[in-house]
């Protein structure tokens, strides 16, 4: 009886090592361009791929570092945006270097392709100077990678509406407290169970 429960604790131990989370809170900029409705240019200045990676424009106004759709005025236009890690997403920083206030909505795209509305409202950002203009849900349930961004550009008739970058923001973790034990630890349990397993056989001999 005792070897049994010494079996058992040791199976329990070894899950619950092998599940225990690794998990912690995750930001990053955007690495791949993944939809855009327009663009200025198809590559180089004011083209989508300006929106990736961490903000690079230190001024206010029209920059080349930045992208930029078109036309000027009247439209509603969009940039979706991809990132190397999918997360439970809580969260974006739009950085706005031109023509401020314009975003309205943000879509979350999950691993499956399906996009979910996570924001949508007033953007108070004011002109003048960059802003990072920071928005929040609450966690989502499924896996995030990518963000998508719409913005007005009706918001302001004077200038273009220009983004420099977008963070994403989120944990590994799944709400509650649960996360997917990554290959190597999934190695590990096998491993360990076969290796428990041998000791049950021997200890029942």
């Amino acid at each position: 009886m005792k070897k049994a429960m010494l079996f058992c604790v040791s199976l329990v131990c070894l899950i619950g090592c092998a599940t225990m989370s690794i998990a912690a809170p995750l930001d990053q900029y955007a690495t791949s361009v993944i939809d855009v409705s327009s663009k200025f240019s198809e590559t180089g200045p004011f083209s989508p791929a300006q929106a990736l990676g961490a903000p690079n424009c230190v001024a206010y106004g029209d920059n080349a570092a930045a992208w930029t759709p078109v036309p000027a005025n009247g439209t509603f236009e969009y940039i979706t945006l991809g990132y190397l890690t999918p997360v439970y997403a809580n969260g974006a920083v739009i950085t706005e270097t031109y023509g401020n206030g314009f975003v309205y909505q943000v879509d979350a795209l999950d691993i499956t392709d399906v996009l979910h509305t996570v924001w949508t409202g007033s953007d108070p950002s004011d002109p003048g100077f960059p802003v990072d203009f920071t928005v929040s849900w609450s966690t989502t349930p499924y896996l995030v990678k990518g963000l998508k961004i719409h913005t007005d550009t009706n918001h302001n008739l004077a200038t273009w509406e220009e983004i420099d970058a977008v963070q994403l923001k989120g944990d590994t973790e799944a709400p509650g407290g649960t996360s997917v034990p990554e290959p190597t630890t999934m190695l590990l349990l096998g491993l360990g169970l076969i290796g428990l397993a041998g000791v049950r056989k021997r200890l029942s001999i």
